[in-house]
């Protein structure tokens, strides 16, 4: 159990990492509010994916198209099937990762909006 809480922990940490990568890169392929919204589309679209090969094979395809650069845990990239616990296991904390750092982007930029609007309130 404690194997599968450590594993849990190191998708969730990476799947974080990446989400944010992904998010500034999509930042400057789009505008931020278009980049918010693919990434909310990508966790659509990957929370749907009920097979563990098509779960696998989405994530990597978005990876590698939005952001070459972004390592890959070995759970991820190896060709081993996933047994159904380990599908829900990683699957779970790959999708939390990345939905935490959707949301702390959004919030990042919710701050930076009432930084500028406030300094331009004193400005005038």
């Amino acid at each position: 159990m404690f194997m599968a809480t450590q594993e849990k922990a190191s998708l969730y940490s990476w799947a974080f990492a990446a989400g944010m990568h992904l998010l500034n890169k999509l930042e400057e392929y789009y505008d931020a509010e278009r980049a918010g919204k693919k990434m909310e589309s990508f966790l659509l679209t990957l929370r749907s994916e009920l097979i563990p090969e098509r779960f696998r094979r989405s994530l990597i395809d978005y990876l590698i198209e939005v952001s070459p650069d972004v390592g890959i845990p070995e759970e991820v990239k190896s060709e081993r099937k996933w047994r159904i616990d380990e599908f829900y296991l990683y699957s779970t904390a790959i999708l939390a990762g990345l939905f935490d750092a959707l949301n702390k982007w959004k919030k990042e930029k919710e701050k930076k909006e009432e930084g500028a609007k406030k300094g331009e309130g004193e400005k005038t």
